[in-house]
């Protein structure tokens, strides 16, 4: 079967499985996309799985205008294959945040590439890239080979950004504070410190996250 045929394949699955109430329900809450049919992820990740590691089909997936298409590409894809260009062609489809979740927590953050994008986007004026950047360090912060080092210029983005602090990015901020906090002792004291010095932000949602984390490191 050729790529073509495959994703006309997985169009056709994806329309059995469409469901207008969802797609009504996530256009209400501000995700949009140019096409949506309501497919839920659980759906998705069972459509993906005959189809994970193909590479090639998964940047045609990418290409179509169609959320679900997105959502498979970035559940098949390859994360050692994909080259600079690549991320930033699927982060130039960053238009919602959750295409932003789906993308970098089932493939950025896997590739060779996923630190040095993630600094960069951190430090973009664009909510979205900073809530890619943010989800991206997050994930890897759970892997025991990355020095503290690495991790803890984060630390201090975070504070940084702590007034600019929006509610597509607060969760994002208070996940990669939890995930860096529990890499080692070091960069948990670290965080500890950062967090309460947040809590005095005039950002009630940026307090909320410093508040939340200083709770979360007393458990």
């Amino acid at each position: 079967m050729t790529t073509l045929e495959k994703v006309l394949e997985i169009k056709l699955q994806i329309m059995h499985r469409m469901s207008g109430e969802v797609a009504e329900n996530m256009h209400l809450e501000g995700i949009v996309y140019k096409v949506n049919y309501g497919v839920t992820i659980p759906e998705l990740k069972e459509l993906a799985k005959p189809y994970i590691g193909d590479h090639k089909l998964a940047l045609e997936l990418f290409r179509e205008d169609i959320r679900e298409c997105k959502i498979l590409a970035s559940l098949i894809a390859d994360p050692a294959k994909l080259n600079g260009e690549d991320i930033d062609e699927w982060a130039s489809e960053f238009t919602n945040p959750e295409i932003v979740e789906q993308v970098c927590t089932n493939l950025l953050w896997k590739s060779e590439y996923a630190l040095s994008r993630s600094i960069e986007w951190c430090l973009s004026d664009d909510e979205l890239l900073r809530k890619a950047g943010l989800l991206i360090i997050g994930r890897k912060a759970s892997d025991t080979g990355i020095k503290d080092s690495i991790l803890e210029p984060y630390i201090g983005i975070i504070e940084n950004m702590a007034d600019d602090i929006t509610d597509t990015t607060q969760s994002a901020a208070r996940f990669v504070l939890r995930e860096i906090a529990k890499h080692s002792p070091n960069l948990a004291k670290r965080v500890g410190e950062a967090a309460a010095r947040i809590t005095e932000s005039k950002n009630e949602l940026a307090a909320w996250v410093g508040n939340e984390i200083l709770f979360e490191l007393s458990e």
